[in-house]
């Protein structure tokens, strides 16, 4: 199947705009949060459709028809939030980001392992509710990972298969955002430190080693947010004022990442340590209160 460079550009601009805007409505659907930025409202979209899709697929394939509802209802939350979005200070470098990564989107080249499991497990969501057993048949379906059931959400009208690599994109795309828009902000407050410096490091190494999307397969969508996870971390630590901030940000990070590979599981044990700080900084009852 053939498809013009138009059909892909659309479709791929109508996924990353309707994962901004379920992030608007997720924002709204858990009530007030302190994410403002885009790279995070983006995640959050991001949240919700590995949410929807690993709870969806129990129940029914993820064909042409229940994507399309899917990404439509995003579109409209999109809509509905798009005076919100223009008003972001970096919707402007959104577009930007997502414009370049675009190029990283037609680079030919996937996984080691697509062939070997990667397309077949998104193929089978996309063809099949739940089915027990499928481990017996090829060792790649007893590593389930949360990218694997998001690409399956792109499966859509027109462009079928061709965007089956969008979920790496938009985590790397939403990944850069967030340290775009802390960078722009340290360079407007004039306050460099030694995290301006590591965030201006991490900008280059993801972009540098990691720009071929179709080979990030598992791990590297995850080794992404492991960096902007430990910077946000070291906010934290700088400044425990913003516990309630920092929380909701680990709380979304550490969710995705463990989702991606089952191994992450084991940076939760960062959780002892921001458990300490808070305890030490006598912020743990209050924090305790918040999750009520």
């Amino acid at each position: 199947m053939d498809i013009s460079i138009f059909e892909f550009i659309f479709f791929y601009f109508l996924i990353v705009l309707s994962t901004i805007g379920l992030g608007f409505l997720s924002l709204k659907l858990f009530g007030k949060t302190n994410l403002n930025d885009l790279g995070y409202i983006g995640l959050l979209g991001v949240f919700f459709l590995i949410f929807y899709s690993m709870l969806s697929h129990l129940f029914f394939k993820h064909g042409l028809l229940s994507n399309s509802i899917v990404m439509l209802i995003g579109l409209t939350g999109f809509l509905l939030n798009i005076k919100t979005f223009i008003k972001k200070l970096d919707s402007g470098i959104f577009f930007l980001t997502f414009a370049i990564m675009f190029i990283s989107v037609v680079i030919i080249k996937n996984h080691d392992d697509f062939n070997y499991y990667h397309f077949p497990y998104t193929y089978y969501l996309n063809e099949y509710p739940l089915i027990i057993g499928l481990g017996q048949y090829g060792h790649g379906f007893r590593t389930p990972s949360s990218l694997f059931y998001l690409n399956s959400i792109f499966y859509l009208p027109i462009v079928k298969y061709y965007m089956i690599n969008v979920g790496a994109v938009m985590i790397m795309g939403f990944s850069n955002l967030i340290i775009l828009n802390n960078l722009i902000k340290t360079v407007k407050s004039g306050n460099f430190n030694y995290l301006f410096i590591l965030e201006l490091l991490s900008f280059a190494f993801i972009n540098i080693f990691f720009y071929r999307i179709a080979e990030h397969g598992t791990d590297r969508s995850a080794q992404i947010l492991i960096l902007i996870f430990v910077m946000e971390l070291l906010y934290f630590i700088r400044n425990v004022k913003t516990h309630k901030l920092f929380l909701s940000k680990t709380f979304l990070l550490l969710g995705i990442i463990a989702s991606l590979k089952a191994f992450y599981i084991l940076y939760f044990v960062f959780f002892l340590q921001i458990f300490y700080i808070l305890k030490k900084n006598k912020l743990l009852s209050e924090v305790l209160k918040l999750l009520k």
